[in-house]
């Protein structure tokens, strides 16, 4: 509530004026009175009230006084003064000081008070409003900091200077799972999920599928927790904050959004998984090595994972915005995600089937442009085949069996499709994987051969040479001096 002091040498003048409304129905709040404008001045350092009723004529320091002093301190409240009729040259003097208004005592009634409060309401709220902007820089650094807390390291700038006025205000931070569409205070309102009368200020911050609601009032709202849905809206709230604990509740109603994400199921029982980080090495070598249907079943895994540890939503999506990343480096750029995409899912489940449908479709993009496919679809299929289990003992009776044909019709169409007989298809296939290997990893030769499906190092190295021109050992020594070139 804004805060009045009263200022007046007579009791009973004062008295009238405290019963003259009923302050607290309209957001107003009598925090204190003097009789003398030293007694006044005081109060006004130490309480800072937001409006100052006072009388003009006064013994001692007069109300003019007391006006100039205050103004000569900064310290920024209204005043309404209080004259009689003969004070005009007094209350001439008293606007120059920065006086709101003057009221005469004889003719002060309840209408004309809270007339005058009123506008000193709005004038507040709008220098309040104005004042704010300067906090948006200082959204953006908490932002970062609850990204840095997610794992994904962010710098967070240099601490923005914020005004005072706000460090006096009760803070309640209200956040929505909106997705990519915008959300407004006023839909909130109009969904029964908050309400506008207690807050001075509200500022809201979207990023990444969220959008946050910065309520700042003039009364402590208590401590509110709490988190619900309407209709298709998921918000929650964290209250009893301040200017200081700002990114601290802010996580907090974030947290509170949790289980909407995983849609108020309980993590779902499964075998042990293997770290997490091994699961996202993994899923890294088997998009290296074009495994689609390994890498959908990795990410199957790594959300499981995170469902069972309970990452915090936001900590979910900026792990699937770090695993496109590192995707899309290894397509050397091909098929960039759209982050606003992954971001704007609403649930665990949802962000799943995207990552999933855009891994899919990127590995398919990627072998198509590199004229692994062919128009017909079930060769397609055998070469999939091939691209997923190289390591294996795969035959040409095997791919037959697949395709639904004899081996000497396959053999036959295959060629015409691709220029290649299967084996000498797969064997390509084979000596790519086996060039990445080499320029990659420390392994020997012996291990890189049995790792890219030939059971025989000695026919690895010797097919290595016919088709590379140099032995794996000559090719990995050359690729070492290109790098170090380079």
């Amino acid at each position: 509530m804004w805060t009045i002091y009263l200022v007046e040498d007579e009791a009973f003048v004062r008295q009238a004026i405290r019963e003259i409304l009923e302050w607290e129905t309209h957001g107003f709040r009598v925090v204190g009175e003097a009789g003398t404008g030293k007694d006044a001045l005081a109060d006004i350092r130490a309480l800072r009230p937001d409006v100052v009723i006072c009388d003009i004529v006064m013994p001692g320091m007069d109300g003019i006084e007391l006006l100039r002093l205050v103004r000569e301190e900064g310290i920024p409240c209204r005043f309404i003064m209080l004259t009689a009729m003969s004070d005009f040259d007094y209350a001439r003097n008293a606007l120059q000081y920065g006086a709101t208004n003057y009221l005469l005592k004889l003719s002060l009634s309840d209408d004309i008070l809270l007339a005058n409060l009123s506008r000193i309401k709005g004038e507040l709220i709008s220098e309040l409003e104005r004042k704010g902007e300067a906090l948006h820089p200082f959204y953006y650094q908490a932002w970062a900091e609850l990204r840095r807390q997610a794992g994904l390291t962010d710098p967070a700038g240099k601490p923005s200077a914020v005004p005072d006025d706000f460090r006096a205000l009760h803070l309640t931070v209200y956040t929505v799972l909106n997705g990519s569409a915008p959300i407004t205070w006023e839909q909130l309102m109009e969904a029964d999920i908050v309400s506008n009368e207690q807050y001075v200020a509200v500022h809201s911050f979207t990023e990444a599928g969220e959008t946050a609601f910065f309520c700042w009032s003039k009364q402590a709202s208590g401590e509110l927790l709490r988190a619900g849905k309407a209709g298709e809206l998921c918000a929650a709230a964290a209250g009893g904050g301040s200017l200081d604990s700002l990114t601290q509740h802010w996580g907090l109603a974030l947290g509170q959004l949790d289980p909407c994400w995983y849609e108020g199921d309980s993590a779902r029982e499964s075998g042990p998984e293997p770290p997490m980080r091994e699961l996202e090495g993994e899923l890294v070598r088997c998009f290296e090595e074009r495994h689609e249907t390994k890498c959908l079943e990795l990410l199957d895994s790594l959300w499981r994972g995170m469902d069972a540890e309970r990452y915090g939503h936001i900590e979910v999506k900026m792990t699937a915005v770090r695993l496109a990343g590192m995707m899309t480096t290894l397509a050397r750029g091909r098929g960039e995600p759209q982050v606003a995409e992954l971001l704007a899912e609403r649930t665990h489940r949802q962000l799943l089937q995207t990552m999933k449908r855009w891994v899919a479709e990127l590995l398919r993009r990627l072998n198509e442009e590199e004229g692994l496919f062919t128009d017909h679809p079930d060769v397609n299929r055998v070469i999939r085949h091939m691209l997923e289990n190289y390591r294996e003992n795969v035959t040409v009776k095997d791919m037959a069996k697949l395709a639904a044909m004899n081996v000497d019709y396959l053999s036959t169409l295959f060629r015409r499709k691709t220029g290649q007989t299967p084996v000498a298809f797969l064997q390509n296939i084979r000596i790519g994987h086996a060039k990445r290997l080499l320029r990659t990893t420390e392994w020997s030769v012996v291990e890189v051969a049995d790792r890219t499906g030939f059971a025989d190092d000695a026919y690895f190295i010797k097919l290595f040479k016919r088709e590379v021109g140099q032995t794996p050992s000559a090719y990995r020594k050359a690729q070492a001096i290109s790098d170090l070139s380079y």
